[in-house]
């Protein structure tokens, strides 16, 4: 059954990351999600893949199951919808095609794995491609994080037969298919900060702390540790805050261990630059709250482009100002609303001088973090998860969904190669021909 309009509905979400007590991007989005669907009375059940018992930051109110892969199609057994992202909803797909389907394209992951090939190999870009052209051929409703993705996804859409003159007619921007749902903010005001002493012992009140967070290799820590020498001669009590990846078994890690490997070289590493356990999701702001200054560096790149930056988000909500390389919708709000600076990519000096300028007036940082909490209002999950609401209210499939559609590859599971499964589907295509 498919609720009706108004109507309280049943939504399975199948959740690809591990939601702990330590929990991640996509497992911190879903548990936010799954909170608002709950909060408006839908009775939502949350399919993760690790043991549903390790899940107690999502709350009573939450139905909690481990998604087993082979039968996540009799799992959503009772449910209006689905709702899922990454490589789990695949089994999903493969299994059943009957209830209408949401897919969260809010992470662009196949560009952001783009950057592990050299360790990995190209098979990851094989599965991932292979992924977007199933889902993104499947789903009846896809969200996003901003208008650059809305558009990058449209690409995908129209180059997979999903945009079409039954699609434009009926819904001429396209409304019904692509809707922006960024990651938002708590619903609460920031918890009340720590003593710094608690938090990072042997860091006095006095001395300069700068939050950069967790390194992904499309970030540049690199251009920040040539900064520091200039920093220090300001201030050698200076002190850079690195956050270990909570995941570093599933996640390449070779920028972290080439920043770990320079700070450890130039005799930093456990004084002047902290690598900082990944903190359990009750407690995952204390870091960026005992800090004076964001330092968010990264490359130029498509991942750029696209990205979020959706630390940048809590750290604007917290009301921390930021220090960013232009570029990516995130540098453009802190530069646009004033919460910080934004300096080009891969200079040092550059990040030096506007970190030394914001830590050396108290009143131009106390405008930054004004600046930045005036943006985050109006940013709460509830607000933003609007789009979601309103298609959980009445999901629908998508009537036109088949008729111009490409045949998208079968899901990428473990039983046979993606690249051969790939092919098989390829050959299909050219048979119906």
């Amino acid at each position: 059954m498919v609720a009706g309009r108004g109507a309280v509905s049943r939504v399975f979400m199948i959740c690809p990351e591990p939601v702990r007590r330590v929990t991640a991007g996509v497992g911190t989005r879903f548990v936010a999600l799954a909170g608002v669907l709950g909060s408006a009375g839908h009775r939502v059940t949350l399919a993760i893949p690790n043991q549903a018992a390790e899940a107690a930051a999502v709350g009573e109110a939450i139905r909690v199951v481990t998604a087993v892969p082979d039968r996540l199609g009799g799992q959503a057994d009772g449910h209006d919808w689905v709702l899922l992202h990454g490589h789990l909803g695949n089994h999903y797909l493969a299994q059943r095609d009957d209830l209408p389907v949401v897919v969260d394209l809010y992470d662009p992951f196949l560009v952001e794995n783009l950057h592990y090939h050299r360790s990995l190999g190209f098979a990851p870009y094989r599965t991932d491609h292979a992924t977007w052209r199933l889902q993104l051929g499947r789903g009846d409703l896809f969200l996003c994080s901003s208008e650059e993705q809305r558009f990058f996804y449209l690409g995908w859409l129209g180059a997979l037969g999903r945009v079409h003159p039954l699609a434009i007619e009926d819904d001429p921007r396209l409304e019904r298919l692509i809707r922006e749902l960024p990651f938002g903010t708590p619903d609460d005001e920031p918890p009340v900060a720590s003593p710094r002493s608690e938090i990072l012992p042997g860091v006095d009140d006095g001395s300069p702390v700068l939050y950069f967070g967790g390194i992904y290799d499309w970030y540049d820590p690199g251009v920040v540790l040539e900064a520091l020498p200039d920093l220090l001669a300001a201030d050698p009590r200076t002190v850079v805050v690195f956050v270990d990846h909570p995941h570093p078994e599933e996640t390449p890690l070779a920028a972290a261990a080439a920043a770990r490997r320079v700070a450890d070289e130039r005799g930093w590493l456990g004084s002047t630059v902290r690598f900082e356990p990944w903190r359990p999701y009750d407690r995952r702001f204390e870091l960026a709250q005992i800090s004076d200054l964001a330092v968010v560096t990264h490359r130029p790149g498509l991942e750029t482009d696209l990205s979020l930056r959706t630390r940048m988000v809590d750290l604007l909500w917290l009301g921390l100002p930021v220090v960013a390389t232009a570029g990516g919708s995130m540098s453009r709000i802190v530069e646009e609303t004033g919460a910080g600076a934004t300096v080009p990519a891969g200079d040092p000096g550059a990040l030096a001088g506007a970190v030394r300028r914001l830590l050396g007036d108290p009143d131009a940082r106390r405008r930054a973090s004004a600046a930045g909490r005036g943006w985050a209002q109006g940013r709460r999950w509830r607000e933003v998860a609007a789009p979601l609401l309103e298609f959980a209210a009445a999901p629908y499939r998508d009537p036109h969904r088949d008729r111009f559609a490409l045949l998208a590859p079968p899901a990428t599971t473990a039983r046979e190669p993606i690249g051969r499964r790939l092919r098989r589907a390829l050959d299909r295509i050219g048979g119906a021909r």
